[in-house]
């Protein structure tokens, strides 16, 4: 599941899917309160959740505490797909239970091999 407000970015996502022709299903939502109400319904669960830091009405953070503090839910790695690369923010979401943390500021070709390495070796985020 990717967690982005932002179309373009589920498109290059996506795209990126795309390129390791994998039987990848990925779903969408707009905001953490959204994502929230998917999951929700979702079965099966996600293998991994992507979420974005800057969204309305509910942010990445207050979004990544909710999964972690749902019994359900709390076990799906998160990994924070955001544009910032400040160190601070980084330490703060790995301490909140964050499995990674990824910047968004890099090239499709890079996506794409950071999500071949993740599909291969799953323990490694």
């Amino acid at each position: 599941m990717l967690v982005d407000d932002d179309a373009d970015d589920q498109e290059i996502f996506l795209y990126a899917l795309k390129e390791l022709h994998s039987p990848v299903t990925c779903l969408f939502a707009r905001d953490g309160r959204e994502a929230l109400q998917k999951l929700a319904a979702a079965q099966p669960k996600p293998d991994y959740i992507f979420l974005d830091l800057n969204m309305a009405p509910m942010d990445g953070r207050a979004c990544l505490e909710a999964l972690k503090s749902d019994a359900l839910l709390r076990d799906i790695p998160v990994i924070i797909y955001s544009t910032s690369s400040d160190p601070r923010t980084r330490e703060e979401m790995m301490r909140l239970g964050a499995s990674g943390y990824w910047v968004k500021d890099v090239s499709v070709a890079k996506l794409c091999g950071w999500l071949k390495k993740l599909l291969e070796t799953p323990q490694t985020v």
